[in-house]
């Protein structure tokens, strides 16, 4: 192991042709880690060891566990982190921040505020991705979930072997960091998948931008929640699949 908490390194052995060559590569790190809810197992989840935090909070939150932060009382790493414990505080008054969340989960501000992304925005979030991988640049094994303002600055990023991990974790930072969700958007590197649209839907993101491909039950599902899906974002060009009168033009 070299250090990094997300990476071994092994001895294998490299073919080409009929000749071995012995040589020394990294492979991501997986582990099991519990996540428990008021001392019950809620789930038990193979990821990446790092921002498990990040991972914990994410995960109950877009798997609706808790609607809010605030009916939790604390969230702390038992055993190694290796087992993480959410304990609920006694339900009280959440119906104003219950009725906040259901607004941004239909893509509606409570402000009423403007908001729009310009395609030059993802066009530089998409360019930063690979640079901002730290994980897969070791390994080649992980996937990104990003969050950028709207310049395509990248204001947070997490890394794990599961794309769902990945945008737990996103999510889970920005809460605990108390970050609008409609003050940017979120890039994903991985495929336009409808379940990790629905986590970024949860916490009220607007529009998402990914590498890869949609299927039409996500378009389907964008299209009922006012979120704008930016897919094949790679190289300069994507396509707008869902509500492009998000997108400012220029």
């Amino acid at each position: 192991m070299d250090g990094s908490g997300y990476r071994e390194m092994h001895e294998v052995w490299y073919v080409e042709g009929t000749s071995w060559s012995p040589v020394v590569e990294a492979v991501a790190r997986e582990e099991a880690v519990g996540i428990y809810c008021d001392g019950l197992l809620v789930e038990e989840i193979s990821c990446t060891p790092e921002d498990l935090e990040d991972l914990a909070v994410g995960y109950v939150f877009t798997s609706g566990v808790l609607a809010d932060l605030d009916e939790c009382s604390c969230i702390e790493a038992v055993s190694g982190n290796r087992r993480f414990e959410i304990r609920p505080c006694d339900l009280r008054a959440l119906c104003a921040s219950r009725a906040a969340q259901a607004l941004r989960s239909r893509g509606i501000e409570a402000d009423g505020a403007p908001f729009g992304v310009s395609p030059e925005a993802v066009h530089r979030a998409s360019f930063a991705l690979l640079d901002a991988q730290r994980m897969h640049r070791g390994t080649g094994a992980t996937h990104a979930a990003a969050f950028a303002d709207f310049e395509g600055r990248y204001r947070c990023v997490r890394e794990d072997i599961g794309r769902h991990n990945a945008v737990d974790k996103l999510i889970g930072a920005l809460l605990r960091e108390g970050v609008d969700p409609l003050s940017g958007f979120v890039h994903l590197s991985s495929r336009c998948a409808l379940d990790l649209v629905r986590k970024c839907a949860t916490y009220g993101i607007r529009l998402v931008s990914t590498v890869s491909a949609p299927t039409s039950a996500v378009l389907e599902f964008a299209d009922e929640r006012g979120i704008t899906l930016c897919a094949f974002a790679r190289n300069g060009h994507f396509t707008v699949y869902t509500h492009p009168e998000t997108l400012v033009r220029r």
